[in-house]
């Protein structure tokens, strides 16, 4: 029996520097140029992760530092921070770096520490010469707090000209600098650089004079996605992209990592497979071998290696460094196919794929354009050979009818891929390819695709199909009820936008607006609407500006603010008339009628209503009329003409449903489902309203729901139902405040004094009650200051604390009946009135409280009267008013 060799104990040893003499090269050439012709010179060295950049400028640099003819200054961008609204919380983040370790600042010192070496420096670059300009503008980058000088004054005066001013500034300082030494900056991972950072050094070279200096960054390939010609102009820039190590290269680093004078069988060409010649995978790679048991230690200067088990286990590198290895081993052919898919995103088409190829080609045979082509058969196969080998995977089911649909097997490939390409070939290819998508007519899933097609836009360069892209996918998900997701759309599509698609502009601003106000971002859809109007003004359209102003007084209506509503709503209504847009005007009249209304002013609430109504019947506007009548039906209903005010509903209704119009629909539900509360019919009252509230959800609007939830609460009140009627109040609460709708809160705050009333607990009650009499009273809303006075004096008069200021339940009940009378809110002064004569009559004022509930009763058998009776359900009486 053989006994199996002894294993010696050994460790991997760090990586010799292997390779990469042509770029060593170029760097002491740019340093002996700097030097001999005191002209400043810029390297920037381009790789992959893992290529070695690090290790190359670091060991370089050493040389550097030890010959002692340069002082080295190094900086490593960072991801920039952004704050609210988009802003960079540290702009030229970068050049703070850089002027840190210049200055020798460190995140320990204290302010005056910093402060006192800041200046120091800065005294021996610059002599005996003022360096007060200078300082004022370094220090704002280091946030130092100095004396404002004329250059800060500039600076603060025109804000745009702050990258002109640092870099003239940061030139002149690293030109003194490099005079006093020979001067290297060196900054690592420039593609994370913040824009205002990468803006400076990209134009230092045309600013910096004569100095020897030295400008060396390393970045990955993206710097080039978002700088194609970074490297490129004429001058003094020089870049370098790192390649792959060879054969022979990757040779030498494994001996120098495994100290051996030869390598086992097999080993440098299953390392190569798996890394791809990337240095860093290289190296992670053989520490796996030699855990995994695979690469085992014989002797002190010979290792043995387990190919069998290298296949059969092999160890798992991390998904990007998989990535890298796999690709490594793809023919030109085969990435370039991919490269073309890639520029598709996360899903491609074998025709796109085609399709990208012949970009900027033209037909073998002009005459025969639609000739066979032999090339589509070698995408197709070339792709099924991809699958093979688990790059890409067919889908079952392509969103392009006749086309197959492809996904990535690895999605890190594709970024490795689409990193690795030309920008300015895959800006183009983007651009075709969502051209591509477009010519497919008509877009399967079209809110997905047309976003698609936005994003292949703007990473192509095309800020202005990108953000019509964006809005139509906008568009769609708003049709969808998806309003989150076509906000974030219309945002981003306005943002790519300019002057030259204001109408574009206009049109996405009233669209957002109107998102807006469904998700209950009330003062986001003010600004929408008024930025609206400002390009209404610029070009001229009085109509447009109109429906701005009409918006903009909806939703001041809606936040309580009446005056101003009237302000908007008037200016809607002159602007309509001056348009002759008579829907327009049809419409603005009832808005200003319905602010007229909720102010407890009905004769001109139903003036402005008739108005509305005779223009809507000159233009056959059915749909328009259906919420006129409704209006006027509430108007009716409010001073008790019960009868009256159902036919306009049911009129409403009938309308509506004919026109399938759902807002009408929703609207007269609401309405009749209240009205069938006022005449006692409770059970027909919750399942109109019930019927309405599925529709709103239906409809997602949120605002609707918190309407009907009220009724509904009010409803369940009558019916005696006070647990169920808190938690109805307490749910419309939370969607009256999310939409800053004071009049709502209001009510709600009356409804759950009124719960807390019959509930016994007079205390709550009372504080329920002032909450609603301060919003009522401060939006100036007559008739809810009325309900909401009617129900404190009911809790002050059950043993509820006084209030000096408003005095006893007899002085609120007298304020209460004054103003409900006034603003000729019948029902609820028969509410008001009854209340008091309860109160009363408890204080032995029986003649009084008689006459009070005569009057009461009165007011509610005429209602009643003229109310129909229903069939639908058995009618359960209201308590005594």
């Amino acid at each position: 029996m053989i006994e199996a060799p002894s294993r010696v104990e050994r460790s991997l040893r760090q990586p010799g520097f292997v390779g990469r003499q042509d770029v060593w090269r170029a760097l002491d050439a740019a340093t002996e140029r700097a030097l001999r012709f005191d002209a400043p010179q810029f390297v920037t060295i381009v790789g992959a992760l893992g290529m070695g950049k690090t290790r190359l400028v670091s060991d370089w640099g050493h040389g550097l530092t030890g010959q002692g003819r340069f002082r080295v200054v190094r900086a490593r961008a960072e991801l920039p921070v952004v704050g609210e609204h988009g802003l960079l919380v540290e702009p030229f983040a970068l050049l703070a770096a850089l002027l840190r370790d210049r200055f020798g600042i460190t995140v320990e010192m204290d302010v005056a520490t910093a402060l006192q070496r800041f200046s120091s420096e800065l005294q021996q670059v610059f002599g005996d010469r003022r360096v007060a300009e200078v300082a004022a503008l370094l220090g704002r980058f280091l946030g130092f707090d100095l004396p404002e000088s004329p250059l800060g004054h500039a600076i603060a005066s025109r804000p745009e000209r702050e990258a002109e001013i640092a870099r003239a500034v940061l030139g002149r300082f690293l030109e003194e600098d490099a005079r006093r030494q020979p001067l290297c900056l060196v900054i690592e991972d420039l593609h994370l650089a913040d824009e205002p950072s990468l803006n400076v050094v990209e134009a230092l070279a045309s600013e910096l004079g004569s100095a020897p200096m030295v400008v060396l960054a390393t970045a990955r390939p993206e710097l080039l996605v978002r700088r194609p010609g970074w490297g490129r102009a004429e001058g003094s820039h020089v870049r370098v992209e790192l390649a792959p190590l060879s054969a022979l290269e990757m040779d030498l680093f494994i001996r120098s990592v495994l100290d051996a004078s030869s390598l086992a069988s097999g080993l440098c060409e299953r390392a190569a497979i798996e890394s791809g010649g990337n240095p860093f995978l290289l190296e992670q790679l053989l520490q796996l071998y030699q855990q995994h048991g695979i690469l085992i230690a014989e002797t002190q200067s010979t290792w043995g290696f387990d190919i069998d088990r290298a296949v059969t286990h092999a160890p798992e590198l991390s998904p990007e460094a998989l990535a890298e290895s796999r690709l490594a081993a793809l023919s030109p052919a085969e990435r370039d196919i991919l490269s073309r898919g890639a520029a598709f995103g996360g899903v491609f088409w074998a025709g796109g794929v085609i399709a990208l190829g012949r970009l900027g080609a033209e037909p073998p045979d002009a005459t025969v354009v639609f000739a066979p082509d032999p090339t589509i058969d070698e995408v197709r196969r070339v792709l099924q050979l991809l699958a093979e080998r688990d790059h890409v995977v067919p889908l079952p089911a392509s969103s392009i009818v006749g086309e197959t649909e492809w996904s990535w097997s690895h999605p890190e490939e594709r970024t490795l891929i689409a990193s690795a390409s030309d920008p300015e070939l895959a800006r183009h290819r983007q651009r075709f390819a969502a051209q591509w998508i477009e010519a497919r007519s008509p877009l399967p899933r079209p809110s997905e695709r047309h976003e698609q097609v936005a994003v292949l836009y703007e990473e192509g360069g095309d800020a202005r199909r990108a953000g019509a892209a964006y809005l139509a996918a906008g568009d769609e998900a708003r049709r969808r009820l998806r309003y989150e997701r076509a906000r974030a759309l219309y945002m981003r599509g306005l943002r790519l936008l300019d002057l030259d698609d204001a109408v574009a502009k206009m049109e996405a601003y009233h669209r957002l607006g109107d998102v807006a106000t469904r998700l209950g971002r009330v003062r986001e859809a003010l600004g929408h609407f008024h930025e609206m109007l400002r390009i209404a003004w610029r070009l001229d359209l009085p109509a447009k500006g109109g429906a701005a102003h009409a918006r903009i007084g909806r939703l001041h209506r809606w936040c309580g603010d009446y005056p101003r509503a009237l302000e908007h709503l008037d200016l809607a209504h002159l602007l309509f008339d001056l348009a002759a847009d008579r829907p327009g005007i049809a419409a603005t009249l009832d808005d200003i009628g319905r602010v007229h209304f909720l102010c407890g002013h009905p004769e001109q609430a139903t003036a402005f209503h008739r108005g509305a109504l005779t223009v809507r019947e000159e233009l056959g506007d059915e749909k328009g009329k259906a919420l006129t009548l409704s209006w006027m039906g509430l108007i009716q209903q409010r001073a008790g003409d019960l009868a009256a005010a159902e036919e306009h509903f049911h009129r409403a209704l009938t309308i509506a449903r004919a026109s399938r119009d759902p807002h009408a629909i929703v609207f007269t539900l609401i309405d009749l489902g209240a009205l069938a509360r006022e005449a006692g019919h409770l059970a027909d009252a919750l399942q109109t309203l019930d019927e309405a509230r599925g529709l709103a959800r239906q409809m997602g609007e949120r605002l609707y729901e918190c309407h009907i939830n009220i009724e509904i609460a009010d409803t369940l009140l009558a019916a005696g139902r006070c647990d169920d009627a808190i938690a109805a109040f307490r749910d419309a609460r939370v969607l009256a405040e999310k939409f800053g709708a004071r009049r709502l809160v209001a009510e709600v705050e009356r409804g759950l004094a009124d719960a807390h009333v019959l509930a016994g607990d007079s205390t709550r009650a009372r504080a329920h009650a002032e909450a609603a009499l301060e919003i009522a009273e401060a939006i100036g809303a007559t008739t809810l200051t009325g309900a909401a006075l009617r129900v404190l004096g009911t809790a002050v008069a059950h043993g509820a604390p006084g209030d000096p200021d408003r005095g006893g339940p007899r002085e609120i009940f007298d304020r209460a009946v004054e103003l409900l009378g006034a603003a000729g809110a019948e029902l609820e002064l028969g509410r008001a009135l009854a209340a008091y004569a309860d109160f009363e009559e408890r204080t032995g004022r029986e003649s009084a409280a008689f006459e009070m509930r005569a009057h009461a009763q009165g007011i509610w058998d005429r209602a009643r009267a003229t109310a129909r009776p229903r069939t639908s359900a058995v009618p359960i009486e209201m308590a005594s008013p």
